[in-house]
C-alpha cells in the first residue's frame, strides 16, 4: 500500500517533466508550435516572424490539365482543324475567302464570291472549347456587283469541340469531335459534324491534320432543297524558322451538292504559308486552293489574321 502512495504522488511530477524535456506537448491549450527563420550562421534570423506569419512563406499552383503543345493552342491551317484550347485561352480571327472563277461545270459570268468570318474561340476546360462565327457572303448579281448571298452562309453560327483524350499524344492521333450549327438569313439552319484528327509525324516539325466531315441543311430549302458536304480536308506543313514561319500544302477531297439535287465530286489542292511572331499572339495564315474537279471554283485563296491570349 506504502508504494502505491508513493506511485500516486510521483505521477503528475513525471507528466510534467515529460513535457518540458525537449519537444512540444499536444495536449488541449497547448500552443502549436512556430517556426523561426534561420540565419546564415545557423541560429535565428535577425528579423522575427511578423504576427500574421503562419510558417507558409509560398504559393501552391496547382493545375487540373496537362498543357497541350504551342501548336495545337492556335490555327495552323485554313480548312483542316484539331484538338481544343486549353482552358482560359482565347483566340480571335478576321477570315477572307474568295470564289474566282466559273467551275466547268457551270460556265458563265459573274460567279465569284466573297466570304468574311469573324470568329472568337475560347477554351471553356479540359477537353471543351466553344467558338463563336458572325459570317457574311457576298456574291455577283447579273451585273457583276456584290450583293448579299441569298442562299449563302450570312449569318451566326457555333461550334463545339470535344477531345476524347485527357491529354495530347495520350490517343493515337488524338480524335477530336466537332459540332457546328449555322444560323443563315436566306436558307435553311445547317448542321456539321466533323472528326479531327492530328499530329506530328516523322519529326516535330512536321504538322499533319485530317478532317472528316459531313455537312447538310436541317430542313428542305426553296433555293437550294437539301444541300449535302461530304468532305476530307488535309493539312500539312512543315517549320522551317522555329516559331516563325511555316510553309505547306492543303487539300480537299469528297462530294458537294453545290446547290443542286445531285452530288458532285470536290477534288481541291494548293499551298499555305503561316507566319507569326516568336510568343505566337498574332498570327498570319494564308493558303490557294485550286479546284480541279468539274464543278470546284478555279480558284480559292484564303486569308486569316488571328490574335491569341
Amino acid at each position: 500500500m506504502r508504494l502505491l502512495a508513493v506511485a500516486l504522488l510521483l505521477l503528475p511530477v513525471s507528466r510534467v517533466l515529460a513535457q518540458s524535456a525537449g519537444g512540444y506537448s499536444a495536449g488541449p491549450g497547448q500552443a502549436a508550435p512556430r517556426y523561426q527563420p534561420v540565419g546564415p550562421d545557423g541560429g535565428v534570423a535577425e528579423e522575427p516572424p511578423s504576427k500574421d506569419d503562419t510558417g507558409a512563406d509560398y504559393a501552391t499552383r496547382v493545375i487540373s490539365y496537362v498543357p497541350s503543345p504551342g501548336f495545337t493552342q492556335d490555327r495552323e491551317f485554313t480548312n483542316a482543324r484539331m484538338w481544343v484550347l486549353d482552358p482560359g485561352k482565347y483566340t480571335v480571327e478576321q477570315w477572307w475567302t474568295g470564289y474566282f472563277g466559273a467551275p466547268k461545270g457551270r460556265p458563265g459570268p459573274y460567279q465569284d464570291d466573297q466570304y468574311f468570318q469573324t470568329e472568337v474561340e475560347i477554351g471553356l476546360v479540359p477537353h471543351l472549347q466553344l467558338d463563336i462565327y458572325l459570317n457574311y457572303e457576298f456574291n455577283q448579281n447579273s451585273t457583276g456587283g456584290y450583293v448579299v448571298a441569298p442562299g449563302g452562309h450570312t449569318g451566326i453560327a457555333a461550334e463545339l469541340r470535344v477531345a476524347i483524350g485527357n491529354y495530347w499524344d495520350q490517343i493515337w492521333g488524338n480524335p477530336t469531335l466537332y459540332f457546328e450549327l449555322s444560323s443563315l438569313y436566306y436558307n435553311s439552319p445547317r448542321a456539321e459534324f466533323r472528326l479531327l484528327l492530328g499530329g506530328t509525324v516523322f519529326t516535330p516539325k512536321l504538322l499533319l491534320a485530317v478532317n472528316l466531315g459531313v455537312e447538310r441543311n436541317i430542313f428542305y430549302d426553296h433555293t437550294s432543297g437539301i444541300d449535302y458536304e461530304l468532305k476530307a480536308d488535309f493539312g500539312l506543313n512543315y517549320e522551317l524558322v522555329k516559331d516563325i514561319f511555316r510553309v505547306g500544302v492543303e487539300a480537299v477531297l469528297g462530294f458537294d451538292s453545290h446547290g443542286t439535287s445531285e452530288l458532285h465530286p470536290v477534288a481541291q489542292l494548293g499551298p499555305s504559308l503561316l507566319l507569326t511572331e516568336p510568343k505566337k499572339h498574332f498570327k498570319l495564315l494564308a493558303a490557294v486552293l485550286y479546284g480541279f474537279a468539274t464543278w470546284d471554283p478555279p480558284w480559292q485563296p484564303t486569308l486569316i489574321l488571328s490574335c491569341t491570349f
